[in-house]
């Protein structure tokens, strides 16, 4: 019996995926970059309907590109976590475990020696085990890299051998990133993402009788690539080869879905059916919105256990925030914020924002902010709303400013302009105010009304081709609140932030 199964698997702001399946269940990650909590971890007993079961870490700059492997029954997620400002990010990595993946509770990292980012895990048929990794001479913005690899203590992280290229890759452009190696038929394959992660990013393998090389080049590389195709789904790369419980053989990708241009949402999780002949090389078939293949047969009969709503999964906030400015009362339908100087320009830092990626292309969210009552300068300084943010120099935002008495809209395209687009009109507060963002896949509306039986006023938009690019995140909502005083401000408060 087959089965139809729908792309992206994973939507919106979700890339660099890797999978591994363990007892009927598939488990995947994605890179957060600069969004805390990182690496959230969705699980799935039909690669269909994916549920987020938790975020492991917590990043002070960018988790790049994590690897979840399982291994007699214990889990390792290894990873690069990034941080620092322009070129000279500093890279260092480390893996976490757990026995128990639906437990949330991980080991303290275990930090390795390693030049580079990427990093994967391969666990050998003879007990020893190995990390790849895409290497750079100095530091994150290297233009020259390639694939090397050493042999690993897992226990404690020591290397027991020298770290040694593999390979360079296929493309020639000396960019191979995203290592993954797997063992069949007595041939030790090896994946890369080459060309960046943009209009010519692809996928390419090699393989070898050894693990350490020579590696030979497929000769019909790349096994994946949108470019030159006229599709919807664009940017493929990334990506990582798993099994079901019956054999088959499938692959998550990165790629965007590009409409005219619009593409806000980001790198998302793609699926692809994969053949795969003894002795062979993997035939990989370009993603499709949809597709057919045989219904996995090994599923669960335990359901995955919904989430906890209390841990609030889904939450981000930008960087590492001060906790202490932030909390949800009344089972997470009230938020409350303290705002901080630092605004959704700062390009450093935090700020008191807390939001949850756009999922999908035609999303709705709202939300309600309660009046502040004003009896003092520092409560007169704050200004608070809904913004859909995507980086620093990208957001859009409607909000309430107590110091103007006014509602306001700002955009912010620092690609096309150094100060925002603003737009304000007085306005007194005195009942609850109601914000709304609207978006098709071409633009987002910002409105507002008063009451519980006003009507909606549009008071700004923001085109989806502004929030496209060559970049690596993707839309997010959320609320936020700053203040021009220099002390922290009264405590806002947001009812019922939902999108829809």
């Amino acid at each position: 019996m087959s089965a139809k199964y729908t792309n992206p698997i994973i939507s919106g702001f979700s890339p660099d995926p890797s999978v591994t399946f363990y007892d009927g269940t598939f488990f995947l990650v994605n890179s957060s970059f600069h969004i805390f909590p990182g690496i959230p971890i969705y699980a799935s007993n039909d690669l269909n309907s994916w549920t987020q079961i938790e975020k492991i870490l917590i990043a002070t700059g960018g988790l790049f590109a994590a690897t979840i492997r399982q291994h007699h029954g214990t889990f390792y997620v290894i990873c690069t976590n990034d941080w620092g400002e322009g070129p000279n990010l500093i890279m260092r990595n480390f893996y976490v475990t757990t026995k128990d993946i639906w437990s949330g509770e991980w080991s303290d990292p275990i930090w390795f020696d390693f030049s580079g980012i990427d990093p994967s895990l391969f666990f050998d048929d003879d007990g020893r085990v190995y990390i790849q990794g895409s290497y750079r001479p100095s530091n994150l913005m290297e233009l020259k890299c390639d694939i090397r690899q050493f042999e690993v203590e897992i226990e404690t992280g020591k290397a027991l051998s020298e770290t040694t290229k593999i390979w360079d890759g296929f493309a020639g452009k000396d960019d191979a990133e995203g290592p993954h190696i797997y063992k069949k038929d007595g041939w030790y394959y090896l994946l890369t993402a080459e060309a960046a992660t943009f209009e010519h990013h692809l996928i390419a393998m090699a393989r070898s009788r050894n693990i350490w090389g020579p590696y030979e080049s497929y000769e019909n590389n790349p096994v994946l690539t949108a470019y030159g195709k006229g599709d919807m789904i664009q940017n493929t790369g990334h990506g990582d080869l798993f099994q079901d419980g019956d054999g088959k053989w499938w692959i998550t990708a990165l790629g965007i879905r590009n409409m005219d241009g619009c593409y806000p949402m980001g790198r998302e999780t793609f699926l692809a059916p994969v053949e795969w002949p003894t002795g062979g090389w993997p035939q990989i078939e370009f993603p499709k919105l949809e597709f057919e293949r045989t219904r996995i047969s090994n599923m669960r009969s335990k359901e995955i256990p919904l989430p906890d709503e209390s841990r609030r999964y889904e939450y981000v906030y930008i960087r590492t925030p001060n906790l202490d400015d932030f909390s949800f009362p009344f089972n997470n339908r009230v938020i409350k914020l303290i705002p901080r100087t630092t605004t959704l320009s700062s390009p450093t830092g935090t700020t008191t924002f807390v939001g949850k990626r756009q999922r999908l292309q035609a999303s709705i969210a709202t939300t309600t902010l309660q009046p502040v009552l004003v009896q003092s300068q520092k409560d007169n300084a704050i200004f608070a709303g809904l913004t859909v943010w995507k980086e620093s120099i990208r957001h859009a935002e409607i909000y309430y400013d107590y110091h103007t008495s006014s509602i306001c809209f700002s955009k912010t395209n620092k690609m096309l302009s150094d100060e925002p687009e603003t737009k304000s009109q007085p306005l007194q507060l005195t009942d609850m105010i109601h914000f709304q963002i609207k978006c098709t896949p071409k633009v987002y509306e910002l409105s507002y009304k008063m009451g519980s039986d006003g009507t909606w006023t549009k008071f700004g938009s923001m085109g989806a081709i502004e929030f496209s690019g060559y970049d690596f995140t993707g839309t997010m909502f959320g609320v936020f609140a700053s203040t021009k005083s220099e002390e922290a401000g009264t405590e806002v408060t947001f009812e019922d932030f939902k999108i829809m």
